[in-house]
């Protein structure tokens, strides 16, 4: 038996419940947060949040272990100086590409694009700041314009993973991280982690990972035509590749 009610009752009688659910729903200038508070687990774990969308066409959308749709990692060879920094791409894993601005961090993660578009991958660019696009386009690079809105975001990932994407490149995490707050980029990190998980390789630019370091599995650091793999199941870690 499931029964529901706002916080103000559900408080005054949730002893009396085996299992006790908080749905959240937060809203933020970058769109809602929405998690699972599973506060009362009988006889099992409880104290943990759960993240979700809703979508249409789709309900909703939790992302926990049942999410995960692959089994075991996949390396994505792309024909140029990244298989030598860092082996490749790796589907079902999270990718950070840092550097400085300037360091030419899109400029790496478009001619990523495109040298695994001449592969027959299946791939897309996603731009959260201004002037990314054109550049992807000027490249090829099938690329899509996004509102500074997460749960928008998290949905488009979820799609392009449902629809076997071979890789997902994101930029402007940064900007949203300086206007809204370190929270803002832990909470999105914390779901690209899981859509990783479901199949492609997710990659993401950013400046620097201070604080956020945990999330990746997989970074590499460029600055100005030089890529070196920081981390990386593969590859020469720690060796400067020109690019």
């Amino acid at each position: 038996m499931f029964l529901t009610a706002e916080r103000e009752v559900a408080e005054k009688v949730a002893y009396i419940a085996d299992n006790v659910i908080e749905l959240v729903y937060d809203l933020k200038p970058y769109g809602a947060i929405r998690e699972m508070l599973v506060k009362k687990v009988r006889g099992g774990k409880a104290g943990y949040s759960v993240p979700f969308v809703i979508a249409e066409g789709y309900g909703v959308i939790i992302f926990d272990k049942t999410t995960t749709t692959t089994s075991a990692v996949e390396v994505v060879e792309t024909g140029w100086c990244l298989d030598a920094a860092a082996g490749g791409l790796y589907k079902g894993l999270l990718h950070s590409v840092v550097g400085p601005m300037g360091a030419g961090k899109n400029w790496f993660i478009i001619n990523t694009a495109r040298a695994l578009m001449e592969r027959g991958r299946k791939v897309r660019y996603i731009d959260m700041a201004a002037g990314g696009l054109i550049y992807a386009e000027s490249r090829g690079v099938p690329a899509l314009r996004m509102e500074m809105n997460f749960e928008e975001l998290l949905v488009t990932l979820y799609k392009l993973a449902r629809e076997g994407y071979d890789a997902v490149f994101i930029r402007g995490l940064d900007l949203v991280r300086a206007m809204y707050g370190d929270e803002s980029l832990y909470k999105v990190l914390k779901v690209l982690r899981k859509i990783a998980q479901m199949g492609p390789a997710v990659v993401v630019s950013l400046r620097d990972l201070e604080k956020f370091d945990m999330f990746f599995d997989v970074v590499i650091r460029v600055d100005k035509g030089v890529v070196q793999a920081v981390r990386a199941p593969g590859g020469k870690v720690g060796v400067d590749i020109p690019c």
